[in-house]
């Protein structure tokens, strides 16, 4: 009997402690970081992304953005001439070979901006087509 009271006021005590605890100020605090966490937040503008032509051509017309566009271009163009020796295809551009990186990617913008009309597809898109119109093969 001395055992079944002993637990019950421990039991007691822990409950009383936990509702003490609960009425803490750190407590309440994390109950209203809890609640706002179930809250979706407003809706925020979102930052731009390169995965769209007109996106692609905005970040990269900043002088700040020169060096990180010309690596996103050099993969590009890497990964197109991967694809075509593994599909044994021929080139669909031909870039001579003395015009820098840099250059090819300004030429690329600038064929962007003189066809606005192709802006809102995928940038890979737009990018492919602006070689072809830029460089064609002959």
């Amino acid at each position: 009997m001395k055992k079944l009271t002993l637990a019950g006021l421990v039991l007691a005590n822990v409950l009383c402690a936990g509702s003490a605890l609960a009425q803490t100020p750190f407590a309440q605090t994390a109950q209203r970081t809890a609640t706002a966490a179930q809250v979706p937040a407003p809706a925020q503008a979102e930052a731009p992304t390169i995965d769209q032509g007109d996106g692609f051509l905005g970040v990269c017309q900043k002088p700040e953005n020169l060096e990180a566009c010309v690596m996103y271009y050099g993969g590009y163009t890497n990964g197109v001439l991967v694809q075509s020796l593994i599909d044994k295809q021929r080139p669909r551009y031909c870039v001579p070979p003395d015009i820098s990186r840099k250059d090819q990617l300004a030429a690329v913008t600038t064929w962007m901006k003189r066809n606005l009309d192709h802006v809102l597809e995928p940038t890979a898109a737009v990018i492919y087509k602006a070689l072809v119109g830029t460089f064609p093969c002959k």
